[in-house]
């Protein structure tokens, strides 16, 4: 047989191709433009097929896509780099390997459920620019107790096992495996975000915050190992299901506070759950009319107050007084109160010497979140602080001039969710009337909708559109669209009146054109449609929510677009609301014609030191002028009605100087 040789041109072509497939494949210790693992997208992380235990997302990703990681049972450990500024929806759901993550700084948003079900996560860091948080992030991650924050971020907050936006005036959710059987929510939470109490393994006994108005659909369905929830008097209103699928509940006590009680708020909950109220109350009627058991004294326990051991301090953000602290870091027992209610003790008081100077001057000074809003004595001749590099005066008694809230300048300051009740009382007695219409009138009606019904069906050639299904609901529903990516068209009806709670968030419309029958537009109805570039907005809208735009093309291109003038600084829309500004001013005059200050206008702008506020303006909205740390001063003001509480955080100026 016959053996042939292989020459040098041949050795040396074969050599290149072998040095060829290695730099293809790799040698598994880097992630190649190549490897077949990732799935990209352009810079979208869509998903990843391997069954590394530890990988190293490559840093030409900025977006970690939705379930791009859903599944993987073998991933323990991820390096996510600092070009990454989203991740999305389910982005590592039931990721049941995973023991740690580290949520670098460059990341501003992290979607729904990102980590729900990651059983084995224990360690969790989220940097300090993640500003976006969704609904149950960290959902059935059974083995998570806490998480660390950023000391620098300002827009989430961790206490004692459970995350709130950055001024706690929202709860986001209580962690699976907190540690401890009670629960005390902190008194300046004012909302509960959905899935609040997923799940929980250790927690047995809540009770809500004194300025939580209403418990909302899902916030406290499915709570796993809690038996018993207390609402204080504030809350007037539990939703649908606010209270579903609870197995283990024994008892909600419900103060005569509470009004709204909807019918399914309890469905499939424990058959031995039993309602602790007061004779005659709403919530008395309520568990007869449904076949709850409802008690007049209390089962167990005593003592609701949060002594859990080694508690944190509580955190000093948002408008918490001296008492909420005091309560929240002591692990002194205080008695079980339910105001209202028969049955229950009254907590003990301590009794003070008025006679204690000292005492008096320091409870003083407790009041107040910064020693500059503590009011001064006629002998100080000026007050003066550092802002933004300046030497900024606060009050100057040699001419008579004080900043702050002009004198006979008052206001109603209350919480969106008391002002939401006001809103919602007022919409009832609009729907008694609508109802009180001719029945040839609402044939008519009814006529018309079909029509546009069968109109609206006919499909699009650039997308789906669709419209409101029932003229009978005259709102879209909360979330009703939410993340519907294909969604790109969408045609309302016309008596639609309010656009609800992250009714299009993340979904893939393109342009709104919303009608003259819509006057209210509420928290975060389009955040992050990242196609949404054209947008029409009424004058009959009186009310846009807290980031009802924010991360759409249409308001971040405005934000950027180069000003033309003073007068060009303001986006206002609607019934004369200030939606935005751009400017840079040290002072600064909102133009005549306005109505309402909007939630986070003036947010983060450290260079105000005084706004001019029209007579027309008379509404200031949730954190419109938070962190604007050189704000020493409204004038102006004289229209001004209502401020929401939180408007002020971060500056100079207290919610107290409206009383």
């Amino acid at each position: 047989m016959n053996k042939k040789m292989i020459g040098p041109l041949a050795v040396t072509a074969l050599l290149a191709v072998i040095a060829v497939l290695a730099i293809i494949r790799g040698d598994g210790s880097d992630v190649e433009a190549a490897d077949d693992r990732f799935r990209i997208d352009g810079t979208t992380l869509t998903a990843y097929l391997g069954s590394d235990t530890f990988i190293a997302v490559p840093d030409t990703i900025t977006v970690i896509g939705e379930e791009a990681f859903k599944g993987n049972t073998t991933l323990a450990g991820v390096e996510i780099p600092d070009s990454v500024t989203s991740i999305a929806y389910n982005a590592f759901k039931d990721c049941t390997a995973l023991t740690d993550i580290t949520i670098p700084d460059s990341v501003t948003r992290v979607g729904p459920g990102a980590f729900e079900g990651c059983t084995k996560l224990a360690t969790v860091e989220i940097g300090e620019n993640v500003s976006s948080w969704g609904t149950g992030v960290f959902a059935n991650c059974s083995g998570l107790a806490s998480v660390m924050v950023d000391k620098d971020n300002e827009y989430i907050t961790e206490y004692n096992g459970a995350i709130y936006n950055g001024n706690m005036t929202m709860l986001y959710q209580v962690l699976p495996a907190r540690a401890g059987e009670n629960y005390v929510m902190p008194d300046s939470v004012r909302d509960i975000d959905t899935y609040a109490f997923w799940n929980l393994a250790n927690t047995k006994n809540v009770k809500l915050s004194d300025k939580v108005a209403v418990v909302p659909t899902y916030s406290m369905t499915n709570m796993g190992s809690v038996q018993n929830v207390i609402l204080t008097d504030s809350v007037t209103t539990i939703e649908e299901k606010a209270f579903s699928d609870n197995a283990n509940l024994l008892q909600v006590g419900m103060p005569k506070s509470v009004k709204n009680i909807n019918k399914a708020a309890f469905k499939n909950c424990n058959e031995d759950m039993a309602i602790f109220t007061q004779k005659g109350t709403a919530a008395d009627t309520f568990g007869h009319d449904n076949n709850i058991p409802v008690i007049y004294e209390p089962i167990l326990p005593k003592d609701f107050m949060d002594s859990n051991e080694n508690l944190d301090v509580m955190p000093n953000v948002g408008d918490h007084s001296s008492e909420t602290q005091q309560t929240q870091g002591s692990s002194e027992s205080s008695s079980y109160t339910v105001e209202g209610v028969n049955g229950a003790t009254a907590a003990d008081t301590t009794d003070t010497d008025d006679d204690d100077t000292d005492t008096e001057q320091e409870t003083q000074s407790e009041r107040y979140a910064n020693p500059l809003d503590i009011p001064e004595s006629d002998d100080v001749l000026v007050k003066t602080i550092v802002a933004s590099g300046n030497a900024v005066m606060l009050m100057n008694n040699h001419d008579g001039t004080v900043y702050g809230v002009p004198n006979g300048v008052t206001a109603d300051v209350k919480t969106e969710a008391e002002e939401r009740q006001e809103q919602s009382e007022q919409a009832d007695e609009a729907q008694e009337q609508q109802q009180a219409q001719t029945q040839e009138e609402q044939t008519q009606v009814q006529s018309e909708q079909s029509s546009s019904e069968e109109e609206s069906s006919k499909p699009s050639s650039t997308g789906i559109s669709v419209t409101v299904e029932s003229s009978s609901s005259p709102s879209i529903p909360q979330r009703k669209y939410y993340k519907q990516k294909s969604l790109t068209e969408f045609k309302f009806d016309d008596d639609v009146k309010t656009i609800g709670r992250l009714a299009f968030a993340e979904s893939g419309l393109k342009a709104v054109d919303i009608p003259d029958s819509v006057t209210a537009i509420e928290y975060g109805a389009f955040m992050n449609c990242n196609q949404l570039k054209d947008v029409t907005i009424p004058d009959t809208v009186t009310s846009i929510a807290t980031r009802a735009f924010s991360g759409t093309p249409w308001l971040d291109e405005w934000l950027k677009a180069d000003s033309e003038g003073a007068d060009d600084d303001f986006l206002i829309v609607g019934d004369g609301i200030l939606l935005a500004y751009r400017g840079n001013e040290q002072y600064v005059t909102i133009p005549e014609g306005v109505k309402q200050i909007g939630s986070e206008v003036f947010k983060g702008h450290t260079e105000l030191i005084n706004v001019d506020v029209p007579e027309t303006v008379t509404r200031i909205g949730s954190e419109a002028f938070r962190n604007c740390s050189s704000l020493v001063g409204l004038s102006g003001c004289e229209g001004l009605r209502t401020v929401i509480r939180g408007a002020f955080y971060g500056t100079q100026i207290s919610e107290t100087e409206f009383s």
